[in-house]
């Protein structure tokens, strides 16, 4: 294979967009820093509360997460008292989750650090690229579904 092949293959959308992804899941996490929430707990938090009772596969297949990497998140979660986690009724192996007032609270404190870090993402865009950035994101989901 020449270097030129191997050049060509670093326009990989794959290999771009988790680069991009880590650059801004380091960003977030570094504005989040003074609430204590890490912005993969921050989204699982906001969508549990969105939904109120979920379980973990659920909360899995929402935010196209892993089992495994949800239930880490979530146990640090628990034992921050942020959910709590409860077996349903019909199926005693299911777990519903919910979150706690101190969850809710929480939240609510971090909610000001995420919007800082949204809006200088927004920003640094501007409005029209932004939606656009969003549309394409969505396109290129339903490309490789």
């Amino acid at each position: 294979m020449s270097r030129s092949d191997l050049y060509g293959m670093r326009r990989c959308a794959c290999g771009n967009l988790r680069r991009t992804t880590r650059s801004i899941t380091q960003f977030y996490d570094q504005l989040l820093q003074p609430s204590g929430l890490r912005i993969t707990q921050f989204s699982l938090l906001l969508n549990i509360s969105l939904h109120g009772n979920i379980s973990v596969g659920e909360l899995g297949a929402i935010l196209l997460m892993d089992q495994t990497t949800v239930t880490r998140n979530i146990e640090i979660l628990r034992k921050q008292g942020y959910i709590n986690m409860t077996k349903e009724d019909d199926d005693a192996r299911k777990k519903s989750i919910s979150i706690t007032e101190n969850g809710a609270r929480k939240l609510v404190e971090a909610k000001p650090l995420w919007e800082q870090a949204q809006s200088r993402i927004e920003q640094g865009l501007g409005s029209e690229r932004y939606h656009d950035f969003l549309k394409t994101l969505k396109d290129v989901a339903q490309i490789v579904q």
